[in-house]
């Protein structure tokens, strides 16, 4: 079923309903309304429990090149792939979110799949409730990320629940507090496998990427071949996060949930390949405290980060996409674009 609604600024963006949705359900397809723009959020859905409420969108106002690639050019068909890629996803992440369960961080809150031209979004708002987001073209994955964890905090705020603080965007410091590194622990370090005459610039890079006020782990991983890592996780300052999980023990979780996760990555790229074609080139998945970063490397290599405060994501992300131009330099590729 479909409907038009005005929102403020004349917008009139395609509403779709599932037929037991109500009109209950208005004021937050309006909220969902709200947060669509042209260089940000351009499709955004509801579901429960793997069912479909409604979505809301601005395809229609697009260029037909802009993001060509997701779902098509046909506005009709591109909202059904878009509306069944919601579903795929409440699956596939719904075992991805059992599988980070073992490094004791807490649900998965938040996920971020990236392409060439765009992003996907999926944002839970509720142990079973949760949004799919849509951004087409690289310029837009930012804003589109921040309008979908925006558009979280209302739906919260109207159901009287606390906000989650996906991406870490509600505490994203100006200027994030650093440390002299004369006053923080010298990184763990470690290094497996035969890498060859790279190992020490790589792994050098790692090292310098983490820090206590942000990206906490960096790993670059070849599975089956070996990987490097660094982490700042001995600096006492961190102590907090160790409470559960000691500090060899989260190394050994998040060194064997890189190979995991890699195939999952794998599995995604097949499952969604007929909506979304290409490769995924990074992948957010955001806890409730922290994140993990995987960011596609050529040669079936990855890197993998992570920090353990959720206050810290949105600056612990930028990190990462330093170390993954600075890791491009180091090894002679081409480097990447994460937007």
């Amino acid at each position: 079923m479909s409907d038009d609604r005005a929102v403020p600024g004349g917008r009139r963006p395609e509403v779709r309903r599932a037929a037991h949705v109500t009109d209950d359900s208005d004021a937050f397809i309006d909220l969902c309304a709200e947060a669509l723009s042209e260089a940000g959020l351009h499709h955004v859905a509801a579901y429960r429990w793997g069912v479909f409420n409604y979505s809301v969108d601005l395809l229609d106002r697009l260029p037909e090149s802009q993001g060509a690639g997701f779902g098509g050019t046909e506005q009709e068909v591109r909202r059904e792939r878009f509306v069944r890629l919601g579903r795929q996803l409440h699956y596939v992440l719904g075992r991805m979110d059992h599988v980070l369960r073992s490094v004791d961080s807490g649900r998965l809150i938040r996920s971020v799949l990236q392409l060439s031209d765009g992003a996907v979004f999926h944002y839970y708002f509720r142990v079973d409730d949760y949004l799919t987001g849509v951004s087409l073209g690289a310029d837009s994955v930012d804003a589109g990320d921040r309008a979908m964890a925006d558009l979280v905090g209302a739906f919260r705020h109207q159901i009287g629940l606390p906000l989650m603080n996906p991406g870490g965007y509600e505490t994203e410091p100006p200027l994030p507090v650093v440390r002299p590194w004369s006053e923080v622990k010298k990184p763990h370090r470690v290094t497996e496998g035969d890498w060859g005459p790279a190992v020490p610039e790589v792994l050098a890079r790692c090292t310098e990427a983490v820090s206590p006020s942000g990206l906490h782990y960096a790993g670059y991983v070849a599975p089956g071949t070996g990987r490097l890592s660094a982490d700042v996780f001995n600096d006492p300052s961190l102590s907090r996060f160790f409470g559960g999980l000691s500090r060899d023990v989260r190394r050994t979780r998040y060194a064997e949930l890189g190979e995991r996760l890699h195939y999952v990555v794998a599995r995604l790229n097949q499952s969604l390949r007929a909506i979304m074609p290409g490769r995924l080139s990074r992948v957010v998945l955001d806890v409730e405290e922290g994140a993990l970063f995987y960011v596609d490397r050529p040669g079936d290599h990855f890197l993998l980060g992570v920090t353990l405060d959720q206050s810290q994501v949105a600056h612990a992300d930028q990190q990462m996409n330093e170390l993954v131009h600075l890791i491009s330099a180091t090894t002679g590729k081409e480097a990447d674009e994460k937007h």
